[in-house]
């Protein structure tokens, strides 16, 4: 069936929607023809723009979207790459295939373009199937006024001007950069149907912007709306169920009882036709989202509207949902439009300005793809996750159980816990609604880390004692938006800025939680979470993450910090912590949080390397800990951890003052020797080892070199060192002086929990504090080691010894080699045939430590001499990737680049021209003798004997 209305606007026009799955007829032909268009029903060719301009980022970032919707469909969709010339031959299979992106070089010439583009339609005429074109370009016409230009032009409209009775032929457009508007709005308008346009000021936009645009041509359809008068709409649709559109201001649809509907498959269908009766929220959205105004005062017009709309209004929790989407959709729209016409009244309008609002206008066909970009894998899973649960018939279904006893008890609370706004008590919200909710008003600062570190981008400014439903909070919150965006006459990023009243004439809010007041409201708190936890962090009721459950603990914390010790403040507080006691006892968000969830509260009591640890926030685990009635548990471990986040902050790795910590905590400050000498032979039969063994022990070596690896050759020590011995009695002044004064979150929770405030000092355990600090300045702070392998920790009864036996070993292995000729050619072989880079330079650390010497000389001038040549090894460790790891000093490893040698400086030179000369160099002077250093530049020394 078929229903329209007016719409309240200056314009007066009226909304028409269609629903088209009442018809079992047109539905099939709709999904018979869907299928068609996605399967081989639909061409779409790729009109990429690869002049110079385009190289570099822009270019990488249209291969990229390219190769990825290859994946995605495994279509092989053509692609014409053109400059001053076209490239018909490739498609996206083979860009999918090739190394590196589509060569970017050269001008711009649209001639060629559009002749290409003829010649494809008159070559697959027969073929009678839908194209879309994708026509993407960053420049002008070298010669805009060229006659080759006109022609190419005229042609091509010549040829699509006799293909009207054929399938649809549509030209999308997508500008980036430094292009013409009206040019780009002419393509639009080439085919036999009407094109989008899309604009982009960065180039990392231009995959969005084609990932719209292929998404769209493979969902469109076309119908034509005829009225009884002949006057007919074209409508398109992506979601085959309903079709809307707005009419001109002169029609009148009072005397019309029928419409016919046509689709793109040739599918006849009338439909009754009758006025819009119990006018929803819902309706007057989908109506406002089509409308495009033309001037400034059209987008008063249809903000004044937008104003007027209660979203909550609905007893649909679907429904209200997808209508705040839509809602934050059109405002974000209208703000646009008025910076645009606010632009144009200038005299002389920048073309960006004219391209912003050509793109805008067709901003409403992609709203699905324009929330915030950081949002939209979660929105859609949430969306996704909404759908498919049944959320109104779980609510519904708790409302209808609730028993008259309860609701009794229900009634007792009214006093307590009234709506400020709509006067209805918690009695009252609950008979009324099956999903309404009652909250704590508060007052935050969001920024954009919230989206993705909840924790750390919600701050708490003010906590209030106003008592609000989330109904009327969502309501007031957008009353007070649009009031303040008329009284300041321009839209700017409202967010932060905008508040509703609370209780009190100074109290201001912008977020709500929820308080649990009894069972039955806490099921409904319960099931709602993702929708008031995403509004809360996202200000999307989609927005949901579970790394909010953990978030939600830090705002309690700060709750607790500027309570009020009144005897109201204490009551809601009880509430909150209820909330969040569920929260960490139930749910499976908390769980399962990737970051500091209940995991890493457990990696803390139990005293492990918590990777990331700078960002912990220590308060979490202290309300945790709190939550489950165990504060003092968690007192001490919060406490080290502390002086392992200050301590790792304080101290630079591998220094020789952290150094002299390890050192006095191991032997004392009063340090006392064993006189030895050592000496060592090669103990490993070499013949009997296994490749992956030799490199997995050098790649331990090079993150840690105080590992021993195995020994390849033998070894001369010499001058043997004294040997240090351990100090097992604990230096308590010594010890006492890395105690830093309790930090102020400690204190909040000391004094909130009545618990003494030196509860601390007086069960420190100097044993264990000897053992956090040993963890702390060697392992993660004097050891160059991956924090992932630092998770089987030596026990406090065992990492001195584990320690001393490290620094020993250090100390006193200052080994030099025989160099044979034998030991030569087998450190070469290892160096050039591992696997890894990390395997590399832990070779090169143990045997060529200073860059010379006959084994480094031997691998040196092997790399030179194959490092252009084909390489098998696998991995990261072809022969040309260890001369450049040598040549610069740093490898890349999972955590970082880090240096080979710790003496010598990293540097980034271009040395790709340069190592033929070298290489050169170094043949024609049969040098035997060669030595790398690094004075703020590369030298590399060598010396021929003959």
């Amino acid at each position: 069936m078929a229903t329209y209305f007016k719409l309240p606007l200056s314009n007066s026009q009226t909304y028409v929607e269609i629903k088209l799955s009442q018809s079992a007829d047109i539905t099939n032909a709709t999904t018979n023809a869907t299928v068609a268009a996605t399967s081989n029903g639909t061409e779409i060719v790729c009109c990429v723009d690869t002049s110079g301009s385009m190289a570099g980022s822009p270019i990488h970032n249209v291969c990229e979207v390219l190769r990825d919707i290859y994946q995605r469909t495994q279509k092989d969709y053509r692609l014409f790459a053109y400059n001053t010339q076209t490239d018909t031959k490739r498609t996206l299979k083979t860009l999918s295939e090739q190394n590196g992106d589509l060569p970017a070089t050269g001008g711009t010439s649209f001639a060629c373009i559009f002749t290409a583009i003829k010649d494809y339609l008159l070559q697959n005429s027969s073929l009678k199937i839908a194209t879309t074109f994708i026509f993407m370009t960053d420049g002008q016409d070298n010669s805009p006024n060229s006659p080759e230009l006109k022609k190419s032009i005229d042609m091509l409209k010549l040829i699509l001007s006799g293909m009207t009775n054929y399938p649809p032929i549509t030209f999308h457009v997508i500008g980036f950069g430094e292009v013409n508007d009206q040019f780009l709005n002419q393509i639009r308008t080439f085919g036999t149907r009407q094109g989008l346009f899309r604009y982009s000021t960065q180039s990392k936009e231009l995959q969005n912007n084609f990932n719209d645009m292929f998404e769209y041509a493979l969902t469109i359809r076309e119908y034509t709306v005829k009225l009884p008068n002949g006057k007919a709409y074209k409508v398109n649709n992506t979601d085959n169920e309903t079709i809307g559109f707005l009419t001109g201001d002169d029609d009148d649809l009072s005397e019309i009882t029928e419409l016919t509907v046509t689709d793109d498959a040739q599918t006849i269908k009338q439909f009754p036709l009758t006025r819009k009766q119990n006018l929803r929220s819902i309706d007057l959205l989908h109506a406002l989202n089509i409308a495009s105004p033309q001037n400034e005062e059209q987008v008063k017009s249809i903000q004044i509207c937008l104003n007027s709309i209660q979203i909550t209004n609905s007893q649909n929790l679907m429904e209200r949902l997808e209508a705040e989407q839509i809602y934050k959709e059109i405002d974000q729209r209208m703000m646009e439009y008025r910076q645009l016409f606010t632009q144009l009244k200038m005299n002389q309008v920048p073309e960006h300005v004219k391209l912003q609002l050509s793109a805008l206008r067709h901003d409403a066909i992609f709203a699905n793809a324009q929330r915030k970009k950081k949002l939209d894998l979660r929105i859609n899973k949430n969306v996704d996750y909404f759908k498919k649960t049944d959320i109104s018939g779980i609510l519904q279904g708790y409302k209808d159980s609730i028993t008259p006893d309860t609701w009794q008890m229900i009634k007792e609370q009214k006093q307590d816990w009234v709506d400020v706004y709509s006067n209805d008590d918690i009695y009252e919200i609950m008979r009324k609604s099956p999903d309404n909710i009652l909250c704590l008003g508060i007052r935050v600062q969001r920024d954009e880390e919230a989206i993705t570190n909840p924790a750390k981008g919600l701050q708490l400014l003010h906590v209030t004692n106003t008592i609000i439903s989330y109904d009327s909070f969502i309501n007031a919150m957008n009353v007070a938006k649009n009031d303040l965006q008329q009284a300041q006459g321009q839209f700017t990023a409202l967010d932060d800025l905008y508040c509703v009243a609370g209780t009190l004439s100074d109290e201001r809010i912008n977020a709500v939680i929820p308080l649990y007041i009894n069972d039955e409201h806490m099921k409904r708190i319960r099931i709602l979470e993702g929708i008031w936890l995403g509004y809360l962090y996202t200000l999307d009721s989609y927005g949901y993450d579970k790394q909010q459950e953990v978030g939600i603990l830090k705002l309690l914390f700060q709750i607790i910090q500027q309570r009020a010790n009144t005897k109201r403040q204490k009551q809601i507080l009880i509430e909150l912590e209820k909330v969040c006691q569920f929260i960490i006892n139930e749910s499976q968000g908390f769980k399962t949080a990737e970051q500091y969830g209940e995991k890493t509260y457990e990696k803390l009591l139990n005293r492990q390397v918590i990777i990331n640890q700078q960002d912990y926030d220590l308060c979490i685990p202290l309300i945790i800990a709190y939550l489950k009635g165990d504060l003092t548990s968690v007192l001490l471990p919060v406490y080290y951890e502390y002086l392992r986040q200050e301590y790792t902050k304080k101290y630079t790795k591998k220094s020789l003052e952290t150094k002299q910590i390890v050192e006095n905590l191991v032997y004392g400050c009063d340090t006392k020797y064993l006189t030895m000498t050592v000496s060592t032979s090669n103990q490993s039969n070499i013949m009997a080892l296994v490749p992956d063994d030799i490199e997995r022990s050098f790649i331990d070596y090079f993150y840690d070199e105080l590992r021993k690896p195995i020994q390849l050759i033998s070894e001369n020590i010499k001058n043997g060192n004294r040997t240090l011995i351990i100090q097992h009695k604990i230096e308590m002044d010594y010890i006492k002086s890395f105690l830093l004064p309790k930090p102020d979150f400690m204190k909040t929770m000391l004094n909130y929990c009545n618990i003494d405030e030196n509860y601390i000092e007086k069960c420190l355990d100097y044993d264990c504090l000897r053992w956090e600090l040993l963890i702390t300045f060697y392992y993660l702070i004097y050891s160059d080691i991956n924090i992932s392998r630092l998770q089987n920790l030596p026990t406090k009864e065992t990492i001195l010894s584990v320690i001393d036996g490290q620094l020993q070993r250090d100390k006193q292995h200052v080994p030099d080699y025989d160099y044979s000729s034998e030991d030569v050619s087998l450190i070469s072989y290892v160096a050039l045939n591992c696997k890894t880079l990390e395997c590399f330079a832990g070779l090169m650390r143990k045997y060529c430590s200073q860059r010379c010497g006959p084994i480094f000389t031997q691998i040196f001038k092997q790399l030179l001499e194959s490092y252009d040549k084909g390489d098998s090894i696998t991995i990261n460790g072809t022969k040309k990737d260890k001369l450049m790891a040598l040549l610069t000093n740093k490898i890349a490893t999972e955590t970082g680049i880090k240096p080979i040698y710790h003496d010598m400086k990293c540097c980034l030179p271009s040395f790709e021209g340069r190592i033929n000369s070298l290489r050169y160099f170094i043949e024609k002077n049969n040098s035997d003798k060669i030595c790398l250093q690094n004075h703020g530049k590369l030298i590399v020394n060598w010396r021929s004997t003959s």
